[in-house]
């Protein structure tokens, strides 16, 4: 027994001597020397390596263990040494208990989230150098001259407060930032009523978000609607040309072209980046909007009003489209997507020969005429020596220098591809308060569309004998770029942008039908046209002080070259009884032509404009002793334009023997062809004029009154452009000799140089949900630099030619507008609109005597006169996922217009001259 008892003791004794000479081991991290050389070992086995030299034990997740590659080469270093430079390297958190380490991963930092918005005036106009303040952590950063700011902040709730000189100080409670997210804070500031008393107006997040919003979206000086990057983002509109239908109020024709309160082309105005734009159309002045890509865009803005500081150059609507510019935050993003038409896709395609540059935007090489595009005016081409003259006819010496293109091919198209790409990036601080933001953007898209249309242009009949019935196949690429850096601080905001766009639409037309000249025949219509724009855009603001003061300046350039290389033009006798277009085979003459004896016709034509535009104004806030409740604003400003704009058309008509019936791909051929003419009947414009403005406008406020005015004065002269005239005078006073001539005076002296615009808009503020409007201006309508050239060119459009033989008079237009609006939420919008507009002098396109010749002419009189109602209900109220994007647009316009039409009578008044 006692040996027993003593061997239990022993054993007893032996492992607490060994349990203390273990716990003597672990009980100093500090001291204990451990070395270690492992390469790309897994983390397991650093611990089990540890576990051997420490003494301590080890306890983790299975899934750490296979944490790999860990290297970790020491010597004679302490746990606690080694402990730490594992933490570092694998973001690792040591507990220990005892013996026993437990090893888990440390979480990542949350995201901060940030606030950004804009401190605004009761006018809804920025207000720079507020100093916007976080309660919570104390710090403090001024709005930047455009009043924007930003923080970056930690998850959670703050509250903001605002102050600014002479106005109440604002607090914000309430304002929830969320990990990685973004929320938006717009703040409207009230003037303070009694400068001795400090007064801080608190409110919650929500109510003062709404205010933001209310105070850019009810107080603009004029009658205003748009779009803005955020809701354009919610929709598939590839171009603004398809956004702009969701604005009120505005239309939309073949999405390219507007039309603002029943009035379109020539009646509105565009702009890109503060510049007016060229018109995109050889005989139209309008502005094709299909050409912006919806990505590239920040905002819409449609002015049915004109203030002072605007262009007096529209009747409608001036629409105001702005590029991105400097980013909030830094970001990448990528789309890639396809569309399919189940009228296209997979189906039988045909258009002229595709030689793969078309893709790119490029035209194809068979459309060269003698081998180049390039040409600036028909005179370098007739320089050639192609062309003699016989008979008082203009002919192709030989005809086989025209290439035969007129075949056609055929393909089924995949699904139309489109690709965006957007960058930005915002640069750490430049200096105390200021940032520097880059932007890039890139976007392409290929579409090709067929249509079933019927049609009754160009002398087809509109009536049972046979409508003109066929296919429409359109293919468009386009293309577009956008680069920009900006700086912006307190007091300064400068942005320099540069855009490039190019598209290549070719709309290939094929049918047939009942003409009225030439009875049944099969046509052939191919209109191909690329368009190519660049940019380049500077843009500054500055706010010296505190007191209000606002310089604004911009300068652009804008390039703009618009062909159309190669149209073709032919319609051929066809057997009525064969409808099949597969193969024209003629069955009698070729007609379409621009020469009485038949022919077909093709032609080139070119528009190219360089456009320098320039703007400056200043902005000086004050206050009259006598009535100290008026707060006033005096903008005073100078802008102009600068244009050189070159266009010619060249229309040739091929005659053809087609006796045999030939297929029309062979018609054209040096077989058939018996001769190509160059018609007189052409165009070559080139002018430069320049447009001079200053302005002054003051912005009154007083109570729930507000009115702004001021005189705009325009100096252009016109008349040292028109090349209509000058082509009269030579004609009136042709064979006259130096003795007799006709004195054209009058004729040069139809318009003044400088003309004078006042407008007024008055607004009264029944609630702060609802304003009560009224204004007036009076504007004017130039003809476009290709409208006082001497042209004919055929026009598809029209179904005929379209010449300009008469002078055009500028059309001015008074405007008279009254409107009802509420807001009952933000985004949210009911109005009521009455307007009235007197024209002196529109200009309307006649037919000459039912010939398909027209002519642009201009009348004696209109009145035009509607009515607008207008509804825009958001569903964000909901919440819900998907539905609370959802936004409701409804309006309804009716019109009523007159006309009085006029026929302009020359008298010639001889002028004798004796020697």
């Amino acid at each position: 027994m006692m040996r027993l008892t003593f061997m239990v003791l022993t054993i007893l004794l032996s492992l607490t001597c060994t349990l203390l000479a273990f716990s003597g081991k672990a009980q100093d991290m500090d001291k204990t020397n451990i070395s270690v050389n492992l390469k790309k070992a897994r983390l397991g086995e650093v611990f089990d390596e540890l576990e051997k030299q420490s003494g301590f034990s080890f306890t983790y997740p299975t899934r750490m263990a296979n944490i790999s590659p860990v290297s970790i080469q020491v010597k004679d270093q302490s746990l606690k040494e080694i402990l730490q430079i594992l933490a570092n390297a694998n973001k690792l958190k040591f507990t220990r208990i005892n013996q026993m380490i437990s090893v888990s991963e440390v979480p990542a930092p949350a995201t901060p989230g940030k606030i950004s918005g804009k401190v605004l005036d009761e006018k809804g106009e920025p207000l720079p150098g507020a100093t916007i303040k976080v309660t919570e952590t104390g710090t403090a950063i001024q709005s930047n001259v455009d009043g924007t700011y930003q923080f970056s902040l930690p998850p959670g709730s703050y509250t903001i407060e605002v102050s600014y000189i002479s106005y109440q100080a604002k607090r914000v409670t309430g304002v929830l930032v969320t990990e990685g997210k973004l929320t938006q804070l717009d703040i409207a500031m009230q003037p303070a009523k009694n400068s001795l008393n400090e007064v801080v107006v608190t409110s919650g997040y929500k109510k003062a978000s709404v205010e933001g919003l209310y105070a850019r979206q009810k107080n603009n000086a004029a009658f205003t609607d748009g779009i803005s990057a955020e809701q354009i983002g919610r929709t598939p509109d590839k171009n603004i040309g398809e956004s702009l239908k969701r604005i009120s109020g505005v239309s939309t024709i073949d999405n390219k072209y507007v039309v603002v309160r029943g009035l379109g082309e020539r009646y509105n105005g565009a702009m890109l980046n503060g510049q007016l734009m060229p018109s995109t159309e050889l005989n139209r002045k309008q502005f094709s909007f299909d050409i912006i890509p919806s990505n590239l865009v920040d905002n819409v803005v449609v002015s049915k009003t004109i203030t002072p500081d605007m262009s007096a150059e529209f009747g409608g609507g001036l629409v105001a489209v702005n590029t991105k510019a400097i980013p909030t935050e830094n970001f990448l993003s990528v789309t890639v997507g396809e569309s399919v038409n189940d009228h296209t896709t997979g189906k039988r395609f045909r258009s002229l020969k595709l030689e793969g540059q078309e893709y790119w935007g490029g035209l194809s090489d068979h459309r060269k005429l003698f081998g180049n595009f390039d040409w600036k005016n028909t005179g370098e081409i007739l320089a050639l020596g192609k062309f003699a003259t016989r008979n008082n006819v203009n002919y192709l010496k030989n005809t086989s220098e025209f290439n035969n293109n007129w075949g056609l091919s055929e393909f089924n198209p995949p699904p139309s591809p489109n690709f965006q790409l957007a960058y930005g990036h915002l640069f750490p601080k430049a200096g105390e308060d200021g940032k520097i933001g880059i932007i890039a953007s890139a976007s392409y898209r290929n579409t090709l569309q067929t249509q079933d249309i019927q049609m009754s242009r160009d002398g087809f009949a509109n009536d049972s004998t046979g409508t003109f019935a066929g296919k429409r196949y359109g293919f468009t690429t386009n293309i577009g770029a956008l680069a920009g850096v900006g700086y912006t601080n307190s007091h300064t905001k400068i942005s320099l942008q540069s855009m490039y766009l190019r598209t290549l639409d070719q709309q290939l037309i094929l049918g047939q039908g009942a003409h009225g000249d030439n009875g049944y025949q099969a046509a052939l219509y191919d209109i191909a046209t690329q368009t190519t724009l660049f940019q380049h855009s500077l843009k500054g603001e500055y706010s010296p002080n505190k007191e209000g003061i606002k310089l604004n300046w911009n300068v652009a350039y804008t390039n703009l070259d618009r062909q159309k290389p190669d149209n073709h033009i032919a319609r051929v006798g066809i057997a009525q009884d064969n409808p099949s277009l597969d193969q024209i085979n003629t069955s009698g003459p070729v007609d379409g032509g621009f020469e009485t004896d038949g022919g077909a016709g093709r032609w080139w034509n070119r528009t190219g404009e360089k456009n320098l535009g320039w703007n400056a104004d200043l902005a000086v806030p004050f206050k009259l002793n006598f009535i100290p409740q008026l707060s006033n604003t005096l903008k005073s400003g100078y802008a102009g334009w600068y244009k050189d704009r070159f266009l010619f058309v060249f229309n040739t008509t091929t005659l053809s023997d087609v006796s045999d019936n030939p297929p029309l791909s062979q018609a054209f051929d040096n077989e058939h062809v018996t001769g190509i003419t160059y018609s007189r009947f052409g165009d070559d414009f080139h002018r430069k004029a320049a447009l001079h403005a200053g302005y002054a406008m003051l912005d009154q406020k007083i109570g729930k009154l507000r009115l702004v005015w001021g005189l705009r004065a325009e100096y252009y002269n016109l008349n040292k452009v028109n090349g209509v005239l000058d082509s009269l005078f030579v004609l009136i006073n042709q064979g006259q000799g130096n003795k007799y001539k006709y004195d054209y005076s009058d004729l040069t002296n139809r318009e003044k140089n400088m003309q004078f615009f006042p407008s007024a808009n008055l607004t009264y503020r029944l609630t702060p949900k609802m304003n009560l409007r009224l204004a007036y201006s009076k504007s004017i309508i130039r003809p476009d630099l290709r409208e006082l050239s001497f042209f004919k060119e055929y026009d598809f459009e029209l179904g005929g030619t379209y010449e300009a033989n008469d002078p055009i008079h500028s059309t001015t237009i008074h405007n008279y507008d009254f409107r009802y609006e509420w807001y009952p939420e933000p985004g949210d919008i009911i109005s009521f609109s009455l307007f009235y507009k007197d024209l002196d002098y529109p200009m309307e396109i006649y037919n000459l005597g039912g010939n398909r010749q027209y002519t642009l002419r201009n009348n004696k009189s209109a009145k035009n006169k509607g009515i607008e109602l207008e509804l825009r209900k958001s569903f964000a109220f909901t919440g819900l996922p998907v539905i609370k994007h959802i936004t409701l647009y409804s309006n309804f316009t009716a019109l009523d217009a007159s006309v009085v039409p006029m026929t302009v009578c020359h008298v010639l008044k001889k002028v004798y001259t004796f020697y």
